[in-house]
């Protein structure tokens, strides 16, 4: 007989031994484990305190999340209470410096206070460095100053007694701060003026000295222990801060009408795809020293960065357009894909369509890899966000009104400018505060429509101011994907793009720096190994090359030399970015019967002029004022 096996206290066969690899990977995960908790105990020793009073429920428990996933992005300690709206606040104001005192002796060794009012941005990195810089300078704690003197928005606290001795002091002194009412300042920030004797407090003592208001007589020691934190941690919305970690709203009775809205877009920069930027930047431009200096521009006024470098990437985004995404009708997006992935469709009208895309399903910023915001460009978002627009554009052109509106349309008339429409709306940065906005929907239904007929007529005839530039590829270029082709689509569809913002050319200026507004020229080239556009008769629009028969690609050597191999892999990216793959052999059926027709038009060109004249069919040549 076999020996009885072995039985667990529960009646079950006990679990076999593990495997020595098995064991490695547990010990391994174990001291991955013991690292984690040793890095966390190490960081956490910043306690992150605030103390909501005030506003509605909803904005209150949206500002608790945030200084909750602050903490916990980098392991810090948080500590939230919300009160309800009592008057003024002030009670709440005197409760977060008890509840400093409480977290230092408590342990904590580091505490940084933050204002309600004070939104923390999602790109705030660690205090490590001003905790470090505290410690180097001998300081006990570090605030910011502003015109009106130190600022109590936001404080960082080290665990020492000159700093418990402060606080002590001024919870000893709150009620006859809080009684004078004629003391400058209010709430808690009474409490700063009077320990470190500001020039504010002393000069409200010698205008107003038959006034018994209270003075420290340990001024001198306090002042002497305090640091100076960094500007980036207490920026406003108007200061020309390169860099910006928390934007506090300060403000009183004047600001309370305005200050909710504006929190909740701040907030909301960093909840949604609102806060972030699209760029694309396609092989050696990203590496590219005015690309970097932007993205850490971008990067420094709190936006998060979607940056595309792989151009199979950027057509698998495009792609989801065919499928049918927020309501645009498939067949528009499965227009708009084989638009994309035409051979005659140069590098810069793939950029333009690409960043529609990716707006339209997206929503957020697009900006330019050349394109970097100012300290100026935050507030007129986060405004924009606030009043709840579905768009923010931006002329770069005058508008009839402004005094160099008519120089330009001089210019223009002359052949000297080269934009399309006068006046002319910039694509280099827009915004859309959702995905699916109607206004892009429209915007890409129109490129869908002249992409297409623009390959399938070899070009666009122009109006006669323009005339000087009949035929040139720039301004092919700017009416089928560019800024005329986005003035077009907001003259020819108002309703859509009624709730989208349009500031005027000054505002661009202070808001935007652009390296270049030419830079996109050398992208105008075609796709290596595509056919070039064939030169046209004397008065002609330029024709479009023929496509390669059967008997060209029976020639070539390698079939993967064939520019489709490069610029149509749609076994490739659809199945990687759809799971339906029997997509694939409708999009090359589509596509094969597109090169058909084209090529029929190409090699008859009079086809459609003897069906016009018989009652049908359709005009070589179209007419776009």
């Amino acid at each position: 007989k076999k020996p009885p096996k072995p039985q667990s206290s529960n009646g079950r066969p006990p679990p076999p031994p593990p495997h020595s690899m098995t064991l490695r990977r547990r010990m391994s995960r174990g001291r991955s484990a013991e690292r984690r908790m040793s890095t966390a105990k190490k960081d956490a020793a910043l306690t992150v305190l605030t103390v909501a009073c005030g506003y509605d429920d909803s904005l209150r428990a949206w500002v608790a999340q945030r200084i909750r996933a602050y903490a916990a992005r980098h392991d810090y300690t948080a500590q939230v209470f919300l009160r309800a709206w009592d008057e003024r606040c002030d009670s709440s104001s005197w409760e977060k410096l008890n509840r400093t005192r409480a977290a230092l002796r408590g342990g904590a060794p580091y505490v940084l206070t933050v204002d309600a009012d004070a939104v923390i941005l999602p790109t705030a990195g660690s205090l490590r460095d001003q905790c470090a810089a505290l410690d180097a300078a001998g300081k006990t704690w570090a605030m910011s100053d502003d015109e009106n003197g130190p600022n109590g928005g936001v404080v960082l606290y080290k665990n020492d007694a000159r700093t418990l001795a402060m606080l002590d002091e001024m919870a000893a002194q709150e009620q006859a701060l809080r009684s004078a009412w004629l003391a400058p300042f209010h709430w808690e920030q009474r409490a700063f003026m009077y320990a470190i004797g500001s020039s504010h407090w002393a000069l409200k003592n010698r205008l107003q000295g038959w006034l018994s208001l209270p003075s420290s007589p340990n001024s001198a020691a306090y002042a002497a222990t305090k640091g100076a934190l960094d500007p980036q941690w207490n920026t406003r919305l108007d200061d020309a801060s390169p860099r910006r970690s928390i934007v506090h709203l300060a403000g009183g009775p004047r600001a309370k009408a305005t200050k909710p809205a504006m929190m909740r877009a701040l907030l909301r920069l960093g909840a949604t795809n609102a806060g972030v930027v699209h760029r694309f930047t396609p092989g050696t431009v990203a590496t590219r020293g005015i690309v970097a200096e932007a993205r850490g521009a971008w990067a420094g006024q709190g936006f998060r960065l979607d940056e595309v470098t792989d151009r199979s990437v950027a057509l698998g985004q495009v792609g989801r357009l065919a499928h049918g995404v927020c309501g645009l009708p498939p067949q528009v997006g499965r227009r708009y894909l084989r638009a994309y992935t035409h051979p005659n469709t140069s590098f810069v009208q793939r950029a333009d369509m690409w960043r529609y895309a990716r707006l339209l399903t997206q929503g957020g910023v697009y900006a330019d890899g050349d394109a970097s915001p100012t300290p100026a460009f935050l507030g007129e978002y986060a405004r924009h966000i606030s009043e709840g627009g579905e768009g923010l554009l931006f002329w770069e052109t005058p508008i009839s009104g402004e005094w160099r509106y008519p120089w330009v349309k001089i210019g223009a008339l002359t052949g000297i400018s080269q934009y399309a429409r006068i006046p002319e709306m910039a694509q280099f940065v827009m915004a859309s505060g959702r995905p699916c906005a109607p206004w892009l929907k429209a915007l890409v239904e129109l490129v869908a429509d002249r992409v297409s007929r623009f390959h399938a007529t070899g070009g666009f005839e122009r109006r006669s101011m323009h005339s000087s530039q009949d035929r040139s590829v720039v301004y092919h270029t700017l009416v089928t994907t560019g800024p005329g082709a986005l003035t077009d689509a907001a003259r020819n569809h108002p309703a859509a793009f009624a709730n989208v913002t349009r500031l005027p050319l000054s505002v661009l200026w202070r808001t935007v720096r652009h390296a270049s507004m030419h830079s996109w020229h050398p992208g105008l080239s075609y796709a290596p190994g595509a056919p070039a556009p064939t030169p046209a008769a004397e008065g002609e629009p330029p024709r479009a090359a023929l496509a390669p028969t059967r008997k060209d690609r029976k020639d070539r050597k390698d079939p993967k030399d064939h520019p489709s191999h490069h610029l149509h892999p749609h076994h490739f990216v659809v199945a990687k970015d759809h799971p339906h793959h029997h997509h694939n052999r409708h999009l090359r059926e589509n596509h094969k019967n597109d090169l058909h027709a084209e090529r029929m038009t190409q090699q008859y060109p009079d086809r459609g002029r003897r069906s016009k004249a018989k009652g049908g069919g359709a005009p070589r040549h179209l007419l776009f004022v």
